[in-house]
Protein backbone atom coordinates (compact mmCIF):
# COMPACT_ATOMS: atom_id res chain seq x y z
CA UNK A 1 0.00 0.00 0.00
CA UNK A 2 1.67 3.03 -1.12
CA UNK A 3 2.15 5.80 1.69
CA UNK A 4 0.75 9.22 0.77
CA UNK A 5 2.05 10.96 3.83
CA UNK A 6 4.80 12.98 1.76
CA UNK A 7 2.59 14.32 -0.40
CA UNK A 8 -0.32 15.15 2.36
CA UNK A 9 2.60 17.42 4.22
CA UNK A 10 3.53 19.25 0.97
CA UNK A 11 -0.06 20.08 0.25
CA UNK A 12 -0.35 21.02 3.80
CA UNK A 13 2.68 23.53 3.01
CA UNK A 14 1.06 24.86 0.09
CA UNK A 15 -2.33 25.82 2.28
CA UNK A 16 -0.56 26.78 5.14
CA UNK A 17 1.17 29.18 2.10
CA UNK A 18 -1.92 30.36 0.84
CA UNK A 19 -3.57 31.07 3.77
CA UNK A 20 -0.77 33.44 5.24
CA UNK A 21 -0.86 35.01 1.18
CA UNK A 22 -5.07 35.01 1.88
CA UNK A 23 -4.60 36.96 5.39
CA UNK A 24 -1.94 38.94 4.51
CA UNK A 25 -4.07 41.04 1.52
CA UNK A 26 -7.14 41.11 4.45
CA UNK A 27 -4.79 42.81 6.45
CA UNK A 28 -4.29 45.29 3.26
CA UNK A 29 -8.28 45.16 3.00
CA UNK A 30 -8.86 45.97 6.76
CA UNK A 31 -9.66 49.26 5.97
CA UNK A 32 -12.70 48.69 2.99
CA UNK A 33 -15.93 48.62 4.48
CA UNK A 34 -17.80 45.09 4.89
CA UNK A 35 -20.60 45.57 2.73
CA UNK A 36 -22.27 42.95 0.48
CA UNK A 37 -22.88 43.08 -3.30
CA UNK A 38 -25.68 41.25 -4.73
CA UNK A 39 -25.60 41.29 -8.53
CA UNK A 40 -28.75 40.97 -10.63
CA UNK A 41 -29.50 40.49 -14.56
CA UNK A 42 -31.03 43.59 -16.47
CA UNK A 43 -31.59 43.13 -20.04
CA UNK A 44 -28.69 40.95 -20.47
CA UNK A 45 -26.50 43.06 -18.38
CA UNK A 46 -25.23 43.17 -14.97
CA UNK A 47 -26.59 45.51 -12.25
CA UNK A 48 -24.75 45.56 -9.02
CA UNK A 49 -26.57 46.46 -5.88
CA UNK A 50 -24.41 47.93 -2.70
CA UNK A 51 -25.94 46.40 0.87
CA UNK A 52 -24.95 47.72 3.94
CA UNK A 53 -24.49 44.73 6.27
CA UNK A 54 -24.59 46.97 9.59
CA UNK A 55 -27.71 49.56 8.59
CA UNK A 56 -29.44 47.04 5.91
CA UNK A 57 -29.35 49.71 3.79
CA UNK A 58 -29.23 49.16 -0.37
CA UNK A 59 -28.30 51.17 -3.33
CA UNK A 60 -27.95 50.42 -7.26
CA UNK A 61 -24.15 51.45 -8.34
CA UNK A 62 -23.95 53.25 -11.62
CA UNK A 63 -21.97 51.33 -14.42
CA UNK A 64 -19.62 53.98 -13.86
CA UNK A 65 -18.64 53.42 -10.44
CA UNK A 66 -18.66 49.61 -11.01
CA UNK A 67 -14.89 49.40 -10.29
CA UNK A 68 -14.94 51.03 -7.15
CA UNK A 69 -16.41 47.86 -5.99
CA UNK A 70 -13.50 45.79 -6.35
CA UNK A 71 -11.96 46.01 -2.75
CA UNK A 72 -15.06 45.03 -1.41
CA UNK A 73 -15.45 41.96 -3.35
CA UNK A 74 -12.12 41.20 -3.13
CA UNK A 75 -12.52 41.39 0.51
CA UNK A 76 -15.41 39.32 0.69
CA UNK A 77 -13.84 36.23 -1.49
CA UNK A 78 -10.69 36.80 0.78
CA UNK A 79 -12.89 36.07 3.57
CA UNK A 80 -14.16 32.89 2.36
CA UNK A 81 -11.45 31.48 0.76
CA UNK A 82 -9.38 31.66 4.23
CA UNK A 83 -12.31 30.13 5.84
CA UNK A 84 -12.10 27.18 3.39
CA UNK A 85 -8.31 26.97 3.63
CA UNK A 86 -8.44 26.77 7.00
CA UNK A 87 -10.88 24.18 7.50
CA UNK A 88 -8.90 22.12 5.12
CA UNK A 89 -5.87 22.83 7.19
CA UNK A 90 -7.30 21.94 10.16
CA UNK A 91 -9.10 18.86 8.68
CA UNK A 92 -5.59 17.53 7.29
CA UNK A 93 -3.56 17.67 10.10
CA UNK A 94 -5.66 16.33 12.29
CA UNK A 95 -5.87 13.54 9.33
CA UNK A 96 -1.92 13.25 9.65
CA UNK A 97 -2.33 12.61 13.34
CA UNK A 98 -3.95 9.09 12.94
CA UNK A 99 -2.50 8.71 9.63
CA UNK A 100 0.59 5.96 9.43
CA UNK A 101 0.08 3.03 6.39
CA UNK A 102 2.92 1.47 8.35
CA UNK A 103 0.71 0.02 11.34
CA UNK A 104 -1.15 -1.52 8.48
CA UNK A 105 2.03 -3.68 7.68
CA UNK A 106 3.06 -4.20 11.25
CA UNK A 107 -0.21 -6.19 12.13
CA UNK A 108 1.11 -8.65 10.41
CA UNK A 109 4.70 -8.76 10.30
CA UNK A 110 5.40 -8.39 13.94
CA UNK A 111 3.43 -11.75 14.42
CA UNK A 112 5.89 -14.48 15.27
CA UNK A 113 6.74 -17.15 12.20
CA UNK A 114 4.50 -19.83 13.69
CA UNK A 115 1.28 -17.53 13.67
CA UNK A 116 2.07 -15.95 9.94
CA UNK A 117 2.18 -19.03 8.01
CA UNK A 118 -1.30 -19.40 9.25
CA UNK A 119 -2.41 -16.18 7.69
CA UNK A 120 -3.26 -15.02 4.86
CA UNK A 121 -2.55 -11.21 4.85
CA UNK A 122 -4.74 -8.94 3.07
CA UNK A 123 -1.78 -6.68 2.33
CA UNK A 124 1.63 -8.12 0.82
CA UNK A 125 4.60 -7.12 2.87
CA UNK A 126 7.31 -5.59 0.62
CA UNK A 127 9.28 -9.37 0.29
CA UNK A 128 6.23 -10.58 -0.77
CA UNK A 129 5.66 -8.13 -3.02
CA UNK A 130 8.89 -8.28 -4.53
CA UNK A 131 8.90 -11.94 -4.42
CA UNK A 132 5.45 -12.03 -6.79
CA UNK A 133 7.15 -9.47 -9.39
CA UNK A 134 10.03 -11.20 -9.88
CA UNK A 135 9.16 -14.56 -9.81
CA UNK A 136 7.44 -13.50 -13.64
CA UNK A 137 9.60 -15.77 -16.12
CA UNK A 138 10.96 -14.75 -19.63
CA UNK A 139 13.35 -15.22 -22.16
CA UNK A 140 16.48 -13.35 -22.60
CA UNK A 141 17.19 -12.17 -25.52
CA UNK A 142 20.47 -13.34 -27.35
CA UNK A 143 23.70 -12.01 -27.36
CA UNK A 144 25.57 -11.62 -30.44
CA UNK A 145 28.94 -10.28 -29.55
CA UNK A 146 32.01 -11.64 -27.55
CA UNK A 147 32.02 -8.93 -25.15
CA UNK A 148 30.70 -10.13 -21.73
CA UNK A 149 29.81 -8.14 -19.39
CA UNK A 150 28.17 -9.09 -16.01
CA UNK A 151 26.95 -7.02 -12.95
CA UNK A 152 28.21 -7.76 -9.47
CA UNK A 153 24.94 -9.85 -9.15
CA UNK A 154 25.65 -11.56 -12.06
CA UNK A 155 23.51 -10.19 -14.55
CA UNK A 156 24.83 -9.74 -18.16
CA UNK A 157 24.38 -6.85 -20.08
CA UNK A 158 24.96 -5.12 -23.29
CA UNK A 159 27.18 -2.33 -22.70
CA UNK A 160 29.42 -0.38 -19.95
CA UNK A 161 26.98 2.35 -19.28
CA UNK A 162 24.31 -0.37 -18.79
CA UNK A 163 26.79 -1.87 -16.74
CA UNK A 164 27.44 0.97 -14.29
CA UNK A 165 23.20 1.84 -14.31
CA UNK A 166 22.54 -2.50 -13.14
CA UNK A 167 25.63 -1.95 -10.33
CA UNK A 168 23.99 1.12 -9.40
CA UNK A 169 21.02 -0.69 -8.94
CA UNK A 170 22.18 -3.50 -6.98
CA UNK A 171 24.00 -1.19 -4.67
CA UNK A 172 20.83 0.48 -4.00
CA UNK A 173 18.90 -2.44 -3.54
CA UNK A 174 16.01 -1.29 -6.46
CA UNK A 175 14.66 -4.68 -7.89
CA UNK A 176 15.07 -4.90 -11.27
CA UNK A 177 14.95 -7.06 -14.45
CA UNK A 178 16.93 -6.44 -17.83
CA UNK A 179 14.89 -6.73 -21.07
CA UNK A 180 12.02 -7.73 -19.92
CA UNK A 181 9.44 -7.88 -22.45
CA UNK A 182 6.89 -4.82 -22.47
CA UNK A 183 3.84 -4.54 -24.79
CA UNK A 184 3.06 -1.48 -25.72
CA UNK A 185 -0.18 -1.05 -28.52
CA UNK A 186 0.70 -0.20 -31.60
CA UNK A 187 4.16 -1.48 -31.46
CA UNK A 188 4.15 -5.17 -30.26
CA UNK A 189 6.71 -6.25 -27.35
CA UNK A 190 9.52 -3.57 -26.93
CA UNK A 191 12.40 -4.64 -24.69
CA UNK A 192 13.60 -1.82 -21.94
CA UNK A 193 16.77 -1.63 -21.11
CA UNK A 194 15.77 -2.02 -17.08
CA UNK A 195 12.37 -2.50 -15.63
CA UNK A 196 12.62 -0.98 -12.10
CA UNK A 197 10.62 -1.12 -8.88
CA UNK A 198 9.91 1.78 -6.82
CA UNK A 199 9.30 0.15 -3.46
CA UNK A 200 7.85 3.18 -1.90
CA UNK A 201 5.11 3.06 -4.53
CA UNK A 202 5.23 -0.44 -5.51
CA UNK A 203 4.85 0.94 -9.18
CA UNK A 204 7.44 -0.19 -12.07
CA UNK A 205 9.26 2.57 -13.65
CA UNK A 206 10.51 2.11 -17.17
CA UNK A 207 14.49 3.04 -17.44
CA UNK A 208 15.86 3.56 -21.09
CA UNK A 209 19.36 4.50 -21.73
CA UNK A 210 20.22 6.10 -25.16
CA UNK A 211 23.84 5.16 -25.85
CA UNK A 212 24.80 6.25 -29.21
CA UNK A 213 23.20 9.59 -29.52
CA UNK A 214 25.78 11.12 -32.27
CA UNK A 215 24.20 8.01 -35.02
CA UNK A 216 21.35 10.03 -36.82
CA UNK A 217 19.89 6.78 -37.76
CA UNK A 218 19.79 5.46 -33.67
CA UNK A 219 18.26 9.10 -32.97
CA UNK A 220 15.57 8.79 -35.02
CA UNK A 221 14.56 5.04 -34.59
CA UNK A 222 14.97 5.88 -30.83
CA UNK A 223 12.85 9.05 -30.89
CA UNK A 224 9.83 6.96 -32.50
CA UNK A 225 10.04 4.90 -29.73
CA UNK A 226 9.81 7.29 -27.12
CA UNK A 227 6.80 8.56 -29.00
CA UNK A 228 5.58 5.01 -28.42
CA UNK A 229 6.50 5.19 -24.91
CA UNK A 230 4.18 8.46 -24.05
CA UNK A 231 1.53 7.06 -26.51
CA UNK A 232 0.93 4.12 -23.97
CA UNK A 233 1.31 6.23 -21.18
CA UNK A 234 4.79 6.12 -20.18
CA UNK A 235 6.26 9.65 -19.72
CA UNK A 236 9.48 10.85 -18.55
CA UNK A 237 10.07 11.91 -15.12
CA UNK A 238 6.87 9.57 -13.94
CA UNK A 239 6.83 5.78 -15.14
CA UNK A 240 10.01 5.97 -17.47
CA UNK A 241 13.84 7.28 -16.68
CA UNK A 242 15.73 8.24 -19.65
CA UNK A 243 19.46 8.91 -19.78
CA UNK A 244 21.81 9.48 -22.95
CA UNK A 245 25.35 9.89 -24.08
CA UNK A 246 27.30 10.27 -27.02
CA UNK A 247 31.07 9.16 -27.80
CA UNK A 248 32.11 12.74 -26.78
CA UNK A 249 29.56 13.04 -23.25
CA UNK A 250 29.32 9.48 -21.62
CA UNK A 251 27.24 8.94 -18.95
CA UNK A 252 28.43 8.85 -14.76
CA UNK A 253 28.09 7.46 -11.96
CA UNK A 254 26.73 10.60 -10.28
CA UNK A 255 24.00 11.25 -12.50
CA UNK A 256 22.63 7.40 -12.46
CA UNK A 257 22.35 8.05 -8.66
CA UNK A 258 20.82 11.27 -8.75
CA UNK A 259 18.22 9.56 -11.37
CA UNK A 260 17.96 6.53 -8.75
CA UNK A 261 17.43 8.45 -5.37
CA UNK A 262 14.78 10.90 -7.30
CA UNK A 263 13.29 8.18 -9.27
CA UNK A 264 13.31 5.12 -7.17
CA UNK A 265 13.60 5.49 -3.91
Amino acid sequence: MEDYRSKLEEQLKEIEALLEKSNRKLEELRSVPDHGIRIHKSNGRDQYELINKTTGEKRYVKAADVQSLRGIAQKEYEKKISKELMAMKQGLESFLQNYDVRKLNEVYECMANGRKALIDPLIETDDMFVDRWQSVVYDDLKFFDESELFTCNGVRVRSKSELIIANMLEQYGIPYKYEKPLYLRGVGDVRPDFSCLNMRSRKEVIWEHFGMMDNVSYVNKNVTKLACYHQNGFYVGENLITTFETSQNQIGSKLIKGMIEHYLL
